[in-house]
């Protein structure tokens, strides 16, 4: 389902940005034309989203021994900042219009392009939104964002190009820049997403621990994991890489169970994997057991 959910978006991308040219080009109007650069921009992202995917369900091998899981948020860091570049660059644009004469467009033209575009991108949105809830797919739910980001980009043109058509006589001399003004808006609008995935997903990169309130479901079903165990302590820490999350336990054994032989931890271990993997199905659990309390990583030790 991920798969098709990626595919859409290519299909949709390349309908989008052919619409937004050809009518860029028919209303002349730029925030029409940056339309249609987001939608080319999200169409090569999409397909190296295909891509990235596909590298996704491979295992681990001799060059990524750890698997291809960092891949996920590499590319929604690579897909973050190129759309800032995109709304950088029009940003530029439209300020540069405003300090000269503007620019003159055809608002009739504009609006009929917009109710397209806006109708095809909440429609994309939709379907993508309901995919990435189904399946957890984080490239799904980040493209997803991207046509929300798109959808209320068309909606601002909508709105503004059927003002214009309806009272643009009662506009006079500011005419010519409602253009620029309403491209510096959808920056505006757009920017926050952008700047959210880039951090979220760059700590992901960086190994970062996830969220508090991630950290507190895990230790949460952790512990009651850990009640049929025969421990006195145990620490545990985290990172999340896309949607792998790999947790590192060390568990301290009771006195009377320090002599057990391997098969028996690998009991106690394969008992922690069968607890845990229905809330985390892309689990990568290391656990230790150790007798020795300093072998607990410091500021992570919980009580069993």
């Amino acid at each position: 389902m991920e798969s098709k959910g990626l595919w859409l978006s290519v299909l949709g991308t390349v309908l989008m940005a052919a619409l937004g040219f050809g009518f860029a080009h028919l209303a002349e109007s730029d925030a029409i034309f940056l339309d249609g650069v987001f939608s080319l921009v999200s169409f090569i992202m999409s397909l190296l989203m295909v891509y990235v995917s596909r590298l996704l369900q491979r295992n681990a091998d001799h060059r990524f021994q750890l698997g291809y899981a960092s891949f996920e948020p590499a590319f929604n860091v690579l897909q973050s900042l190129v759309i800032l570049g995109v709304l950088t660059m029009a940003l530029a644009s439209a300020l540069a219009a405003l300090s000269g004469n503007g620019r003159l467009l055809q608002p009739g033209v504009a609006t009929i392009y917009a109710v397209l575009a806006t109708a095809g991108c909440l429609a994309v949105y939709l379907r993508l939104r309901t995919i990435a809830r189904d399946t957890g797919s984080e490239l799904v739910r980040v493209d997803a964002f991207v046509w929300l980001m798109d959808c209320i980009l068309s909606s601002v043109v909508l709105v503004t190009f059927l003002a214009v058509w309806l009272l643009g006589e009662h506009l006079g001399d500011w005419l010519p820049y409602v253009d620029s003004l309403m491209v510096i808006v959808m920056v505006l609008i757009m920017l926050p997403v952008p700047l959210r995935t880039l951090y979220r997903n760059l700590m992901e990169v960086l190994l970062a621990a996830p969220s508090q309130q991630q950290q507190e479901q895990v230790h949460a079903d952790f512990r009651r994991a850990m009640v049929a165990l025969p421990a006195t302590r145990w620490s545990l820490r985290m990172s999340k890489t896309g949607r792998m999350l790999y947790l590192q336990a060390r568990v301290l054994l009771e006195e009377g169970e320090q002599h057990n032989d391997a098969l028996q931890a690998d009991l106690w271990r394969r008992h922690l994997q069968d607890v845990l993997a229905p809330q985390y199905p892309d689990l990568e659990l290391d656990v230790m057991f150790t007798a020795d309390p300093n072998n607990l990583q410091p500021g992570t030790g919980q009580p069993a």
